[in-house]
């Protein structure tokens, strides 16, 4: 069911609003030990698949790391794979969130803007790709019909992205999800639109996965 434009920009904002907040710091502090993190699969990921970057880089594509884990940490994510809906055949052996700050604020930009990653490290075929990336961003749009979206898969077989954005009171919300051979990402950002969102996720990419 569609939610109406008030539960919308309700929803949206107090999803804002928390993950702008809350302050998490033992995933982080694990991550930086440089210890093999705790339930990783012993057999690791195919050969010459991607890795997630742990612990995550301080600097991509203008953004900082700001410390801020926005809900979940390592543990509750791995229990719980949040945007992961309902997909299935995801075998996740790692996973991270962590909030990103810009290291200038844009011109024009009154507020400073950020944006939260979620990302795992997780073995799934090329036939499963696609179905992960749509029940991420499925489970971001919650029946609502986007505004922007740009397919972004350039080799179906290979990987799968996209990107999506919801204009409410004059601000858009962007979301962008991929699947590859080894991980899996989301990012969000409030006051970052879909296209935004899109330009800096290249770079982006190629910073938290290895």
């Amino acid at each position: 069911m569609i939610t109406s434009s008030a539960a919308r920009r309700f929803r949206l904002r107090r999803t804002a609003a928390a993950a702008m907040t809350v302050l998490v710091t033992g995933a982080l502090t694990a991550c930086a030990a440089g210890e093999p993190a705790p339930g990783r699969s012993p057999a690791g990921p195919s050969a010459g698949a991607h890795r997630l970057v742990l612990p995550p880089p301080q600097r991509v594509e203008g953004f900082r790391l700001d410390g801020m884990w926005p809900f979940f940490t390592r543990q509750e994510l791995l229990d719980r794979q949040p945007h992961l809906g309902d997909a299935e055949g995801v075998s996740v052996r790692d996973a991270v969130q962590v909030r990103y700050e810009e290291a200038e604020r844009a011109e024009g930009q009154k507020w400073t803007r950020k944006m939260i990653f979620t990302g795992y490290d997780a073995e799934l075929g090329p036939d499963r790709r696609r179905q992960v990336v749509e029940a991420a961003v499925g489970d971001f749009l919650e029946g609502v019909t986007p505004d922007h979206r740009f397919d972004l898969t350039a080799n179906p077989s290979n990987e799968s992205a996209l990107c999506i954005g919801i204009i409410e009171l004059g601000s858009e919300t962007g979301m962008c999800a991929w699947a590859d051979d080894g991980t899996i990402g989301v990012v969000t950002g409030a006051n970052l639109g879909a296209a935004e969102l899109k330009a800096v996720l290249p770079a982006f990419r190629a910073a938290v996965e290895r």
